[in-house]
């Protein structure tokens, strides 16, 4: 079964949709990728933007198709590229974070579900200041490096999600 709102049915429908926002913050081209089953984790992606006079912190996210979604930042020590999890990820006053492969990221683990290649689910971040922000996540195939061409910016018309399905845990 699909995970897919009224809204972002729509947004399929037509490939576009604007990128949700709240109290300053605009979140646009989330993205995932296709998960082998469910034993293996998922990663997500996206492009969060301050349009605020101060900045914000991205402190934690959930999503029902995860039972961890964490922050996480890839990086390089000794010519070896490790993951590590990061507490909140920072937004300078008018500034921009791409959470991309090989960077910043969203670690989702314990999979609920099989991440499907065209299927989109919702997922909440939580920022220090802006509070909730629900977006719809593409789902990428598995060897994906960037959002699919024909789906942008899937997102829930209210913006605030005060609902929460799952609690966060460390890995």
């Amino acid at each position: 079964m699909r995970l897919f709102s009224a809204a972002s049915v729509i947004v399929l429908m037509f490939g576009v949709a604007a990128p949700a926002t709240a109290g300053g913050i605009q979140v646009e081209d989330a993205w995932a990728r296709a998960s082998i089953g469910t034993e293996r984790p998922s990663v997500a992606y996206m492009t969060i933007r301050s349009s605020g006079q101060e900045g914000d912190r991205l402190i934690g996210a959930k999503t029902p198709v995860a039972k961890h979604a964490m922050l996480h930042e890839s990086l390089m020590r000794d010519g070896v590229r490790k993951m590590r999890p990061a507490e909140n990820i920072e937004i300078a006053p008018g500034g921009t974070i791409v959470l991309e492969p090989g960077g910043l990221h969203l670690m989702l683990s314990i999979l609920q579900k099989r991440l499907v290649e065209g299927d989109a689910f919702p997922l909440t971040l939580t920022f220090e200041h802006a509070g909730k922000v629900r977006v719809y996540v593409t789902v990428a195939g598995m060897g994906a490096k960037q959002m699919p061409q024909h789906h942008h910016d899937h997102h829930d018309d209210g913006a605030h999600d005060d609902h929460q399905d799952h609690d966060d845990h460390d890995e």
